[in-house]
């Protein structure tokens, strides 16, 4: 099966690339270079050039601080609905968005798992982005899913994100301002989302599934799984959570689980060590 993958480079892209192609996929995943997602010409050479039956869309402006309310979101919901457009145009069948969870209600029960039937309400343009992308794709006649991400985290990382800044602390004694220890997500390691995607991609599941590791962890318990004994990484509560941002964010994962037929296995502990020996090679490297 030829799969046509966007954002293939990216930090969970390449680990969706790598999936797809150990379950025995032809993949094409063409650099910015090779063809400027946000640019007509270079859809129409990405679409063109891969002859895919199925188009995983992982390619969005991602920069930490920046991608929850940057103007490049419309941008990114315009060349979205044009690419799918496209890829059905040109023959494709299946269309799979990554997703987010930033799509659904980020109110009510702190404890609720957020199930793909939960309202969807975004509180950000990012999620907002998302969604309106998601729900042109689903009605476009393709065979569609949305994988809603939650939060993966491993080697590899942009260096602002929270893992990285929390190893980074730890191998240099200074602590970073985090927010409440209470803040409680769900984390997958990146190459377990990206087995998760490419499995989802393979599939004939459509609609919406979420994408995440199925266990809690606090912003506390991670500090303290860096740090180790006595150690100090994070000035807790420091810096404020966002407006409407929830202290406790978790998918159900049911859906993952069953239908698609996806357990990740990799344990946070591995996810932990491996990334802290990513930034320690980098570190001695620089």
């Amino acid at each position: 099966m030829r799969v046509l993958v966007t954002g293939g480079s990216g930090f969970l892209g390449r680990q969706i690339v790598a999936a797809l192609r150990a379950l025995g996929a032809d993949v094409a995943a063409p650099g910015r270079r090779e063809a400027d997602l946000l640019d007509g010409a270079g859809r129409r050479s990405a679409v063109a050039a891969a002859r895919a039956e199925v188009l995983v869309h992982a390619a969005w402006v991602t920069r930490p601080g920046d991608y929850w309310h940057s103007p490049e979101n419309l941008d990114w919901v315009a060349a979205t609905v044009h690419l799918g457009r496209l890829f059905a145009a040109a023959g494709g069948r299946r269309v799979v968005l990554v997703g987010s969870c930033a799509e659904y209600d980020w109110s009510g029960p702190v404890t609720t798992p957020r199930h793909e039937s939960h309202l969807c309400r975004p509180h950000t343009p990012y999620g907002a982005a998302k969604l309106l992308a998601w729900t042109v794709l689903a009605h476009s006649g393709l065979s569609a899913a949305n994988a809603r991400l939650f939060w993966p985290v491993g080697p590899h990382e942009h260096p602002d994100r929270l893992l990285p800044g929390l190893i980074r602390a730890s191998l240099t004694g200074r602590p970073i301002a985090t927010g409440p220890a209470a803040l409680t997500r769900d984390l997958i390691d990146v190459r377990d989302a990206g087995r998760a995607v490419a499995a989802l991609a393979l599939s004939p599941v459509e609609g919406e599934v979420n994408i995440g590791s199925g266990r809690a962890v606090s912003l506390g318990a991670l500090a303290a799984a860096i740090a180790g004994p006595g150690g100090a990484v994070a000035r807790f509560g420091a810096r404020a959570l966002p407006a409407g941002e929830p202290l406790m964010l978790l998918p159900d994962v049911t859906r993952l689980r069953c239908a698609v037929g996806f357990t990740p296995r990799i344990p946070l502990e591995q996810t932990i060590a491996d990334a802290v020996d990513h930034w320690r090679r980098g570190q001695l490297a620089a």
